[in-house]
């Protein structure tokens, strides 16, 4: 006989990690205990050895699905007493926490089990909008401290009925010690109002629910990590009052499908694509459109040549999808601000007739927007890294112990514990006060809740970002990008690494956004080219109107569309380039969203961006809708400090001549892309011959655009250099924070 202590570190709370321990323990004729401890799980075992040895083997090899085994460690003890039997018992809350770096669950979908009972008019929990398990259901947005057990999470405000208490308890049933378990008697409780009508009661509430959305209604629907607008995607009227509610005239929607079978009928979807849309964390996933008979209102997805298409996540979506066929799926708020989680937040829509609520009574503690990624290139590219994906840490190179603040918009910070970043989730725009709020309490919530004690904080260099923390290191905004794909993907040797985007506080005080620089682990990143720079207006309206940027770029080069060209306001151009001459309010600037805005605005295609990106995106937009590209190009210029610059002068030059002769616009466009990719690919031929670089790193907004990102991985690859792209962080602010961190990391 043995008697062991074992200690389990990794994702092992909140996966049914301890009622799997205590079947095999039960199974192998072991007596003892396992409990949570902080985000460990620790167990006392006795038995004979050779079971004792197979119980530890199998807590790695069979370990229940989500969970992950980082570390198993084993001392053997000498009791005075050995239990007789095998339990599970009241989690430890230490004084001291622990030492080990803490692994807690994302929210997790609707397991088959459960959704296979919730079908089964014969199962207790038939239609129960709430049902769940071991293996699914909420985890971080209803976490309220670790470790995780029932009185630690927003479920703890509901009594478990007798039937719900005995599952609980039971030997081999899949919802022993299941932390969300509830049914019908004792579970959360959802409530339909529409005006000062308000009904109560699971299955009266979803029959009004979809009724209200088969005629036409829009629906604020309260999901776990936040309220949802749902309506009827083929309703125009509907999209056209979400549109109107959302105060979002043109960005396109996501759409809710019930199953992969029914996202076929609209969308064109890969092996990869599918698995992405089955990835636990359920996120919306980009697909190209069919063109199909059935096809959504063209407000739906505007002018996008794909749709964001999710799966239900959980068993409130389930019912509604099953009901009512495909709906817009989109967060309940206005564009930019945090998305809505309260219920008696959601009273103003009321006020709407055509609005209706379903809500229930279960707080939702960490407000959660749904993830975004897209398959490019063969390879995943998340957009938004939010429910399902945090707080699930990813790897860093090595050991650190950091706060990384990010940047203003597409707001995240991270902080590095151990070889561990832990990203928080899409936090919006610091300018809007809620987001702000919102910002400051997940920085103290998550350092409570993992124990984190960092060493360093680091922030962007601006010098208004509200992210910004007094006596922090700075790091330059766009060196931050490039490195955020250096620590993804752990690269050793040079580096030349491009971040493009829209906007960066440069270190010469100017406004940075088309920068390269080279890397190696024993230099600083040295800047090496950029867009050459130009006069334009600033503040806010200047980085909107795509007009003014135009202008502005026009007035730098000395040029004067003809008569012919559509959309140009002579008069309004004249103010500008006056108003540059004087000096009235003016940036210099090396951006390439500013570059994009320009020349959307020339093709007469975007002229005021309504939200981020709205020029670029309708550019791309256009660009896709045809396969041949007018050959464009942009000289690359010496200017020997040693920096090159890509020079706008001759593009807008030939642009301009392009749509004299008549070209089509949408030729152009893809031309303007094609030529930004040439301009990539010479420029490291330069710099491989100059530096004998060979390790490219992609980064920054810019690089969301598809046709750019194919074009250029595709010639650099084919010149023989090894390209790097963010691909677990998104490419926009939103994964500044790991290249923040990685910035100030001893490497030696």
């Amino acid at each position: 006989m043995v008697t062991k202590k074992i200690v389990v570190t990794g994702l092992v709370q909140g996966i049914g990690f301890r009622p799997f321990v205590a079947e095999l323990a039960e199974k192998l004729n072991i007596t003892g205990w396992v409990r949570n401890s902080d985000g460990i799980v620790t167990c006392q075992v006795s038995g004979e050895a050779s079971a004792v040895r197979a119980f530890t083997k199998s807590l790695r090899t069979d370990a229940p699905p989500g969970a992950w085994i980082e570390q198993i460690k084993e001392q053997v003890l000498f009791p005075e007493q050995i239990p007789e039997k095998f339990s599970i018992i009241e989690s430890l809350r230490q004084e001291e926490p622990t030492k080990q770096s803490i692994v807690l669950p994302a929210d997790l979908p609707t397991c088959e089990r459960c959704e296979s009972e919730l079908r089964d008019p014969f199962n207790r929990r038939f239609r129960h909008p709430f049902i769940s398990c071991t293996s699914c259901g909420p985890r971080y947005s209803i976490l309220e401290e670790i470790p995780y057990d029932r009185l630690s999470i927003s479920m703890k405000r509901f009594l478990m009925c007798e039937d719900c208490k005995k599952e609980y308890n039971a030997r081999g049933d899949v919802r022993r010690h299941a932390q969300t378990i509830a049914c019908k008697a004792c579970g959360p409780t959802l409530t339909y109002k529409k005006g000062t009508e308000a009904v109560t009661g699971n299955e009266q509430a979803l029959t009004l629910a979809i009724d209200h959305l088969k005629v036409g209604g829009i629906l604020a629907v309260k999901d776990i990590g936040g309220y949802h607008l749902a309506a009827d995607p083929f309703c125009e009227e509907a999209v056209k009052e979400l549109r109107r509610l959302k105060g979002r005239e043109n960005k396109p929607f996501a759409v809710l499908f019930a199953d992969p079978d029914s996202v076929r009928k609209y969308c064109e979807a890969d092996a990869d694509e599918e698995a992405l849309l089955l990835n636990p964390a359920r996120p919306i996933v980009l697909l190209k459109q069919k063109k199909t008979e059935h096809a959504f209102c063209p407000n739906v997805c505007g002018n996008s040549p794909d749709i964001g298409a999710m799966l239900p996540c959980n068993p409130v979506q389930i019912l509604l999808s099953e009901a009512c066929g495909p709906l817009i799926m989109t967060s309940a708020n206005i564009t930019g601000e945090l998305i809505t989680t309260e219920n008696d937040q959601m009273e103003q829509w009321l006020v709407e007739d055509s609005v209706a609520v379903l809500s229930h009574d279960r707080p939702i503690v960490t407000p959660l927007d749904d993830s975004i990624v897209r398959i490019v290139c063969g390879k995943r590219q998340t957009l938004r890294r939010a429910r399902g994906m945090v707080p699930t840490p990813i790897p860093f190179p090595m050991e650190a112990q950091v706060l990384a603040a990010g940047g203003d918009l597409k707001a995240c910070f991270c902080y590095v514990e151990g070889k561990r970043a832990y990203l928080s989730q899409h936090l919006g725009d610091l300018a809007e006060e809620s987001c702000f709020m919102q910002y400051q309490k997940e920085q103290i919530r998550m350092k409570q809740l993992f124990h984190f004690h960092p060493k360093q904080v680091i922030c962007d260099l601006h010098p208004l970002y509200r992210s910004k923390a007094e006596g922090a290191e700075l790091i330059q905004h766009h060196k931050a990008h490039v490195l955020s794909v250096v620590a993804e993907h752990d690269l050793c040797g040079r580096v030349l690494g491009f971040a493009f985007d829209g906007t960066g506080y440069g270190e010469d005080g100017s406004i940075w956004g088309s920068e390269v620089f080279l890397w190696d682990e024993k230099t600083n990143l040295q800047r090496v080219a950029h867009l050459s720079p130009v006069k334009l207006i600033g503040g806010d309206e200047g980085a909107k109107n795509a007009d003014t940027i135009l202008y502005g770029y026009l007035h730098a080069n000395k040029l004067q569309p003809s008569e012919m060209i559509a959309g140009f306001d002579r008069e309004r151009a004249q103010i500008v380039a006056q108003a540059i001459r004087l000096g009235i309010n003016t940036v210099t600037s090396t951006s390439m969203g500013r570059l994009f805005d320009a020349v959307s605005a020339l093709l007469d295609i975007c002229h005021y961006n309504s939200y981020e990106g709205e020029a670029a995106i309708e550019l791309e937009n256009l660009a896709a809708t045809v396969d041949e590209a007018y050959e464009l190009s942009m000289e690359l210029i010496e200017t020997g400090d040693p920096l090159i610059h890509m020079d706008t002068g001759s593009l807008f030059e030939e642009l301009l001549r392009a749509l004299e002769q008549g070209t089509d616009r949408a030729v152009i466009a893809r031309g303007f892309l094609y030529a930004l990719a040439d301009a990539i690919v010479t420029l490291s031929q330069k710099m491989r011959d100059r530096y004998h670089v060979n390790q490219i790193a992609l980064s920054g907004g810019t690089f969301l655009n598809r046709i750019l990102l194919e074009r250029v991985t595709a010639l650099l690859e084919e010149n023989g250099f090894l390209v790097y792209r963010n691909e677990l962080v998104p490419p926009g602010d939103g994964g500044l924070c790991l290249g923040q961190a990685y910035a100030f990391v001893d490497r030696k």
